[in-house]
This record gives structure tokens, C-alpha cells and sequence, in this order.
């Protein structure tokens, strides 16, 4: 069993139906027009709302920012790495995953689900063990995306991308160093992208199972992006190649 919190996450939960809702908590006193909205919801569902004193759902979720709402919620089921695949195959459509290598804080990997959810990605791959997981936190930056998007948990990474590679998709790594970079590459073809962990990158043996190493152009004079914003970087210039989107010339 889960608790969530969060007024998108708790709310992208009951409206998913996805998860066995069993409870929702509610801050006394906490009246604003969303949580009631929510509740309404809960209470057509059979949802028993329970108010709760300030502090306990901080308590409950280790979750300050909670917004005086949680949700016990049914676990969080992690796809198969062959589900996705079987899954993405079933769609008729060219592959789109993010794979992260050792990301370790929840709050990136909050912000990488929601972005690869509402950019169209087809799933999110991250290792079983020395990595974040799908946690309270996590739930909460991710708005409520962790209901949509297929998220698979896997043992070896090094593994899971030959079996990438078995199944035709195409394994690139993010590389600040390398010299070849995210606009001189075709995205349309089915392709997995690889994150690095927060200052570390990607691990040695990770970078050398990967396809193609591509970086993202930089003029700044500090090292890098934050992992959740290179990841939206990524994506967004695979969504852009595949929408045949051209940028626009300066007058």
C-alpha cells in the first residue's frame, strides 16, 4: 500500500481508477476549492474522506509540501521490461523510452515522468537497485503522470538495453562530451534514450552498451544541465523530428 499526497496526484489517482483507492486524508479546516472538488469525487467513488490534524499527513508521506491532502492508495505496479516492449509493439508505433541510469533523486524523477508523459513518451525504464523510485514525493512532482505512464524496473540495465537492441530499438546516451550532438541525429527511428545519475553520468559499461553517444550544445561556462532538464531537452527534439517541425529563421 501507497500514500500519495498532493492535490494533482491525488486527484489524477481517483479520476485514473488505475489503483484501489482506499482512503483520502484531508488537513482539517483545509476548504480551498480543489480539495472539495476532490472530495466530491472520492465520495462518488465510496472513497471515505478522513480529516486529519495539521502535520499528520507530513507524517504519513515525509512529504512537506503536501498541500493538506493524501491518499492510501493501492502499491504501485512496476511494468515488466518485456510488457513495455510487447506493449509499445502492440501500438504499431516507433518506440520512445527513457532510460535512466542511476537517478537518484525523487524530485528529477518526478519531473522526467511528467515531462516524458505529456511529451508522448511510451514509458520510463529505471534500475532495480541505487535509484529512485516511484515514492510520495515522486508521485507529487509528477503531478499525477505516475497513473499514465507505463514505468518498468529492471535489474541490469546493460540487460535490458541488448534487449532493446533485440527488439530493433535504438539505444543513445546522453554525453556532454561527445561530439555528436542531439540535431545530428534521426530520432524517428525507434530509439531509447539514456540518462546519467545526478554529477556522475552515465556509468562506464552503460555508455559503452549504448548505440550512440549525443550530447545537447552549450554556451554556458558551468558543466552541465540538470538530468531532468536534459531529459525534457531530448525529448522535446524527438517529438520535434517526428512532427517534421522545422525551426524557425530569424528575419
Amino acid at each position: 500500500m501507497d500514500i500519495i499526497c498532493g492535490i494533482n496526484s491525488v486527484y489524477e489517482a481517483i479520476k485514473a481508477g488505475k489503483r484501489k483507492v482506499y482512503s483520502l486524508y484531508v488537513v482539517e479546516g483545509k476548504q480551498n476549492q480543489s480539495i472539495i472538488e476532490i472530495a466530491d469525487l472520492a465520495n462518488k467513488k465510496g472513497i471515505k474522506t478522513k480529516p486529519v490534524p495539521k502535520g499528520k499527513i507530513a507524517d504519513l508521506t515525509h512529504v512537506e509540501t503536501n498541500q493538506g491532502i493524501a491518499a492510501e492508495i493501492e502499491s504501485f505496479k512496476y511494468f515488466a521490461i518485456e510488457e513495455l516492449i510487447n506493449l509499445i509493439k502492440s501500438n504499431n508505433e516507433s518506440a520512445f523510452i527513457i532510460i535512466l541510469d542511476q537517478v537518484h533523486d525523487p524530485h528529477n524523477l518526478g519531473a522526467i515522468i511528467r515531462t516524458a508523459h505529456q511529451i508522448g513518451a511510451h514509458g520510463i525504464v529505471i534500475p532495480k537497485d541505487n535509484a529512485a523510485d516511484v515514492s510520495a514525493t515522486t508521485t507529487k512532482v509528477a503531478s499525477g503522470a505516475v497513473e499514465y505512464l507505463p514505468i518498468a524496473k529492471v535489474t541490469n540495465l546493460n540487460s535490458t538495453i541488448k534487449l532493446m537492441k533485440d527488439n530493433d530499438i535504438w539505444v543513445v546516451g546522453a554525453e556532454g562530451e561527445s561530439p555528436k550532438t542531439i540535431y545530428d541525429y534521426d530520432f524517428k527511428t525507434p530509439t531509447a534514450i539514456v540518462l546519467g545519475g545526478e554529477g556522475k553520468g552515465l556509468r562506464r559499461l552503460v555508455k559503452e552498451s549504448c548505440d550512440d553517444l549525443l550530447s545537447i550544445p552549450m554556451k554556458g561556462k558551468i558543466d552541465s544541465f540538470n538530468v531532468s532538464v536534459a531529459g525534457a531537452i531530448f525529448m522535446a527534439e524527438v517529438v520535434r523530428q517526428r512532427l517534421g517541425k522545422n525551426c524557425a529563421k530569424r528575419p
